[in-house]
């Protein structure tokens, strides 16, 4: 059974252009597909295979989910799910999700650290913060211009699922943002290697930290922070580097 808009469906899959225009993404495979339910992300449609959906509870789960809010639901067989997906084992459902919609006020005002980054590139690192920072209570991430996509797939499947729950922010003017941190009371510290050591500073109530590779061009008077490692030692992935921080932050006073 042939998929219907099965051509914008691959588009948006494949292409970034595709999914700034249609301003919706794709999701593929069991987790993705609950965690977008359970986190009640805009989700539009579900695709799922004939076969695997006959045999697994879960799907079928997915199904009577989808029945019930009303999302357009397809189904199709095996060999047209696996032409449509990245994944070549992507177990028998695709979903289609509108972009999701965040306060930038309710973010700015919430209680948590912020992440700012300027220019982070790969699109792995930026699904592993954002698991970090879920998981750390963060209230944002923002994302500078020139950063990797949002919804690349690689993002959305390192995420493993808080992109539907965690506000972020992309196209960033870091300098502007920083100004309005400010006056909203917001320290903002930036991370370098000959800042002065993280467990230096006291925990503060508001507070942002920004990553990036040439971070002190963005604003000379940002108060630099270093996570000190032992001689010899690599830098630290930036996944790594942010879950440090933030999960300091989340450490009694």
């Amino acid at each position: 059974m042939a998929v219907k808009n099965a051509r914008k469906i691959l588009a948006l899959i494949r292409y970034r252009k595709a999914r700034e225009r249609e301003r919706r993404f794709v999701v593929e495979g069991i987790r993705l597909v609950e965690e977008a339910l359970q986190s009640d992300a805009p989700v539009e449609q579900l695709i799922f295979d004939r076969e695997t959906l006959e045999a697994d509870q879960r799907l079928q789960q997915f199904h009577r989910e989808a029945t019930r809010r009303e999302i357009t639901v397809q189904q199709t067989d095996r060999r047209a799910i696996r032409n449509m997906g990245e994944n070549q084992n992507p177990e028998g459902v695709l979903g289609v999700v509108r972009e999701l919609a965040h306060s930038r006020e309710r973010a700015l005002d919430a209680n948590g650290p912020l992440i700012l980054f300027d220019r982070l590139r790969d699109p792995n690192n930026l699904g592993l913060v954002l698991r970090t920072a879920e998981a750390a209570g963060a209230a944002a991430v923002f994302l500078s211009r020139g950063s990797v996509e949002l919804y690349n797939s690689k993002v959305v499947r390192a995420s493993r699922g808080s992109i539907f729950r965690l506000p972020v922010f992309r196209n960033e003017d870091l300098p502007a943002l920083i100004e309005d941190l400010r006056n909203l009371g917001v320290h903002i510290f930036c991370t370098h290697t000959r800042g002065t050591p993280y467990y230096e500073f006291k925990q503060l109530a508001r507070v942002a930290f920004l990553f990036g590779n040439e971070t002190s061009g963005v604003d000379p008077d940002l108060r630099s922070i270093s996570i000190p490692m032992t001689e010899g030692a690599n830098s630290l992935n930036v996944a790594v580097a942010a879950g440090v921080l933030l999960f300091r932050q989340r450490e009694p006073a």
